[in-house]
């Protein structure tokens, strides 16, 4: 019971965004028509500099998707890596959070192409057949 207590005191900042994406995921399933089944996969991109845990995102997923549409279905998070291009050599590539500095010319004069998503990549649903099986 401790462990779920401090689970859930470290990830305020996931909880927070994680209701954002259940209510923006039980609108889209409930948009659908016929209505599905049920939910079955909702995929998740999330960029390296979001600081956001996606094993404490995951946590918040289970525990806001109680009693909606969403309820039994499982969250994958697909991190996005760090890419940058080099305004001065036009290299382009992946660093290291820690290290803003082009890998080819040292440069520091980077554009950020990648690492701050967070999006709904698509939702897996299972759907009743013409029979409605």
């Amino acid at each position: 019971m401790l462990r779920l207590y401090h689970m859930y005191r470290g990830c305020m900042h996931e909880f927070s965004i994680c209701q954002n994406l259940v209510d923006a995921i039980v609108n889209e399933v409930n948009a659908i028509q016929p209505l599905p089944k049920r939910l079955l996969k909702v995929h998740v991109a999330l960029g390296h500099l979001r600081q956001i845990i996606p094993e404490y995102l995951q946590f918040a997923y289970e525990v806001l998707i109680k009693d909606t549409v969403a309820e039994g279905s499982e969250l994958l998070v697909r991190t996005v890596p760090l890419e940058v291009k080099c305004r001065k050599c036009q290299w382009q590539g992946e660093i290291e959070r820690q290290a803003f500095i082009c890998k080819s010319c040292g440069s520091t004069e980077l554009e950020m192409l990648t690492g701050m998503e967070l999006y709904l990549e698509n939702l897996e649903i299972e759907v009743e057949d013409a029979e409605g099986n």
